[in-house]
């Protein structure tokens, strides 16, 4: 009898550890190639429809993981290449069929949950935002206009082009800030987006990030002071 509750428990576990499988082009050079992705608690697996071609990347030797368009899964590893000064190995991955808003996040949560490293991507948070700044972000030649959102869980960019949208959590936010109430700074291991802001930073916004990014007590009740962040 302990015996079958335990088969019964163990299967129940794996339930609960989903693997993902798409149908997927790799991008190469000359021609994609038409191949399956599969995502489990292991790590990443790549086999194309030929047989020719398998990869096998444990979660420990990826470098990023972008998520930020739902049609494609872009992959770094920590790997050098010779042909490209600093270029890292990288691997994209087009999606026959777009990933859903449930879906996407389901997969954003369960790799957040094994690497160490944060993922690239946009997707909902619990809480109601404290704040919201229209914001304009620079992109290297161009740019696109969102808000920011500030939560009490962390920090949301909701872009008018949904491939830039992200969400950081104040655990993955290394530094932040800003040289005037209306330029903003959120710098992570993976990448930095700079903001024009459309309306000035309140000071008790400016503070709820910083208390809550370094880990610092707030130095006052950021519901019932107001007015424009005065920097030093």
């Amino acid at each position: 009898m302990f015996a079958l509750l335990l088969i019964l428990s163990l299967a129940a576990g794996a339930q609960e550890q989903p693997d993902f499988r798409y149908d997927v082009l790799r991008s190469k050079v000359w021609k994609d190639e038409p191949g399956q992705l599969l995502i489990t608690a292991s790590g990443i697996d790549y086999r194309s429809v030929n047989g020719k071609t398998s990869i096998q990347l444990p979660y420990v030797d990826i470098r990023e993981m972008d998520l930020s368009d739902s049609g494609t899964i872009r992959i770094q590893t920590y790997d050098m290449l010779k042909k490209r000064l600093s270029g890292r190995r990288a691997y994209t991955f087009h999606l026959r069929r777009l990933r859903g808003v449930r879906h996407d996040e389901n997969l954003v949560k369960f790799l957040s949950d094994r690497m160490s490293r944060p993922v690239l991507a946009s997707y909902t948070m619990n809480a109601q935002p404290e704040f919201e700044i229209p914001a304009y972000h620079r992109h290297v030649l161009s740019g696109c206009s969102g808000t920011i959102r500030i939560t009490p869980e962390g920090l949301q960019f909701l872009s008018t082009n949904e491939e830039h949208s992200r969400t950081w959590l104040y655990s993955e936010v290394m530094t932040f800030g800003g040289s005037d109430p209306f330029s903003f700074r959120i710098t992570t291991l993976a990448e930095t987006y700079t903001f024009d802001l459309k309306e000035p930073l309140s000071r008790q916004a400016y503070e709820s990030v910083w208390q809550r990014v370094y880990d610092l007590p707030p130095r006052y009740n950021t519901q019932t002071n107001s007015g424009p962040l005065a920097r030093q």
